[in-house]
């Protein structure tokens, strides 16, 4: 059956090194039916092009953007990018990082459904694809600049600042910080597996699109009507609606994150705080966030064709940053790792920072927790102002947060020694006094990468998720302990925290099967909230592609195996880069060690994650040794025999 509509007309191919562009053929039919775009087809990508060895900031390792067959298209939240690459801190996975705003939109609405990257410049420079017209142009005026400066010089340079988006990398980028991030739109950006350092590493300040077409779709009166039975139903899910937990009965849409997140995330003991050693202080945090947000002006600003609209702008209109507007994103991540994780009390000193990470580019689970470890190290003793160039890192000294961030960024000094990462910077730290071990247990980590910083205890299946994820810890199986999924036969939610190995391992097959849905939902190109806790998005989105893409038997069943494909291809990425099954287990203790108060105090995951991640693997049909897909796994899910 042939491609109707849905996928933009070419891939970009950009040699770096060269200087040159091509416009590439999209993959077959076979190979989009079978991974569909966006994460799916990053990773297919990845893997035709990685070295098997090498850095992921060796000029030859690819740097992708993808978007997806429903980016740019009337279906809800159709807003969604990814970035594919090998992961900055792990080195055997790939990384994908997931933004939004407009820049997919107009992307396919210039004719492309993705961007390869390889090499690296000469010297700094940007991508300006404006319709047809794609070149490389000279990025040395914005090099050195923030996002947000680079953003707006970029928009002047071009004459236009209506229409067109740039995706961008701040100075962590530049720097190579882990945690650097890729920043779109202002609110938006992509942060897992470190994409702004790759970029970084090939001198590529940002890509600027501008699209002025359509994208062309099989069925368009159809996908309308199902779009709005969809986004009628996204509007009644939890997440968008009353933030799982009521009163009160608001949540994601219309900036409810900053009117619910004491709901939301203090009450139950989920806030990240002061390096996950004090959620009762967390839920103090999240009171007085909320009680300054009644103050202020909340603005949405909501991602193209988005309803939910979790991106806004607060206003500050009291206080020592009276006047101010920052730009923020999300359910609460950033005010957690940028905050929260240092124990800022000030509720507009902590939206300062959070508008800092954005501005540098950094993704607030990853670099937020690097500081937070130096931060709990400095209160516990362990460090002294003669180890941190002076620096009085006391909880809640969020002056201090800037300068030190300022250090790392210049790899100056104790900031240099904190650039090395979750995993590296103890033994800089430690090894001088004979404190390594000391250092070891205060990094919160999976596998050497920062979590979508929330303190997940409470909810286990979340912590498993997190291990499990392919790219690193990142939001792809959550299990049911928060939300139910009738469509994938669970009906009820389960216990975030149990007693026994047997309910324990009665997690195992709602995380997997979570995972396969929140994957495919990162193949489309739209955002995870269309499809988390909202009745019927399987079925509804995998109507929408069939009528967007002319697949008319495209079915709810063969979207969840697209998701296994995908999960599959991310352990492919982990055969050739050397993995070892012991590398499962590389959390950090802070991750696992019980909580000090809440539902899960006295109580951890860790006594069963071996057993878990066992019966993760037979029910994924890989080898229970090796932690690798069995060939007959690869032949089930017709798998490019080039990969297996």
């Amino acid at each position: 059956m042939a491609i109707k509509g849905g996928y933009g007309a070419h891939i970009l191919s950009v040699d770096l090194t060269r200087g040159t562009i091509r416009k590439e053929p999209l993959p077959s039919e076979d190979v989009l039916r079978r991974y569909v775009g966006g994460a799916g087809l990053g990773l297919y990508y990845l893997l035709k092009h990685m070295p098997a060895k090498g850095k992921p900031t060796d000029p030859e390792a690819p740097f992708i953007f993808m978007t997806g067959p429903l980016a740019g298209t009337p279906a809800p939240s159709s807003a969604n990018w990814v970035t594919v690459c090998l992961h900055y801190s792990i080195p055997y996975a790939a990384g994908v990082g997931h933004g939004h705003g407009f820049w997919a939109a107009y992307l396919k609405h210039a004719g492309y459904e993705g961007i390869i990257f390889t090499g690296k410049a000469a010297k700094p420079v940007y991508l300006w694809i404006d319709d047809a017209k794609v070149e490389l142009r000279d990025a040395s005026g914005v090099w050195g600049q923030g996002t947000r400066e680079t953003e707006r010089l970029i928009k002047r340079e071009l004459d236009d600042d209506e229409h067109i988006s740039v995706a961008c990398i701040g100075t962590a980028g530049e720097a190579l910080l882990p945690g650097a991030s890729v920043k779109a739109d202002r609110n938006h950006g992509a942060g897992k597996g470190s994409p702004g350092a790759i970029m970084g590493s090939k001198l590529l300040k940002a890509v600027a699109v501008r699209g002025t077409g359509k994208v062309a779709l099989a069925r368009p009166e159809a996908l309308v009507d199902t779009a709005v039975e969809w986004e009628g139903n996204v509007l009644l899910s939890d997440p968008a609606k009353s933030v799982v937990v009521p009163p009160p009965s608001v949540g994601l849409k219309d900036g409810g994150i900053s009117k619910a997140y004491g709901v939301r995330f203090g009450k139950r003991f989920r806030v990240a705080a002061k390096n996950m050693t004090d959620p009762e202080w967390g839920d103090g945090f999240a009171t007085r966030f909320v009680e300054a947000c009644e103050r202020w002006t909340i603005v949405p600003k909501p991602s193209y064709n988005c309803k939910i609209g979790c991106a806004y702008d607060v206003h500050i209109s009291d206080g020592q940053f009276a006047g101010m507007v920052v730009s923020t994103c999300g359910g609460g991540e950033q005010h957690e790792g940028a905050a929260a994780m240092i124990g800022v009390t000030e509720a507009d000193a902590g939206l300062i920072l959070v508008d800092l990470y954005d501005d540098i580019g950094v993704e607030a689970g990853t670099f937020g927790s690097i500081i937070s470890m130096a931060f709990e190290a400095y209160n516990k003793g362990f460090l002294t102002k003669d180890d941190t160039d002076g620096l009085e890192l006391t909880w809640g000294n969020w002056q201090a947060a800037m300068d030190l961030i300022d250090k790392m960024i210049k790899h100056e000094g104790f900031g240099g020694k904190l650039a090395a990462g979750l995993k590296a910077a103890p033994a800089l730290l430690g090894g001088e006094k004979g404190l390594v071990d000391e250092f070891n247990r205060l990094p919160v980590h999976v596998k050497g990468a920062g979590i979508n910083i929330h303190d997940w205890r409470p909810f286990w299946s979340a912590i498993f998720g997190y291990v499990m994820a392919g790219t690193g810890p990142s939001h792809q199986g959550w299990g049911v302990d928060w939300l139910p999924e009738p469509q994938l036969g669970y009906s009820n939610v389960m216990p975030g925290v149990v007693d026994t190995q047997e309910e324990a391992l009665k997690k195992v097959d709602a995380v997997r099967l979570t995972q396969f849905a929140k994957l495919f939902y990162d193949c489309l190109g739209v955002c995870m909230f269309v499809g988390v806790g909202v009745k019927d998005s399987m079925r509804l989105s995998s109507r929408a592609l069939a009528q967007a893409v002319g697949w008319d038997d495209f079915t709810a069943h063969e979207a969840l195996l697209c998701g296994e494909r995908v999960t599959n291809l991310m352990r492919l990425v982990y055969a050739r880069r050397g993995f070892n099954k012991s590398d499962e287990f590389d959390v950090s203790p802070r991750y696992l060690e019980p909580a000090p108060a809440g539902p899960s105090k006295g109580k951890t995951l860790a006594p069963y994650l071996p057993a878990m991640v066992d019966e993760y693997y037979r029910q994924m049909g890989w080898d229970v040794e090796t932690g690798l897909p069995f060939p007959e796994t690869l032949q089930r899910l017709d798998i490019i025999e080039e990969f297996a």
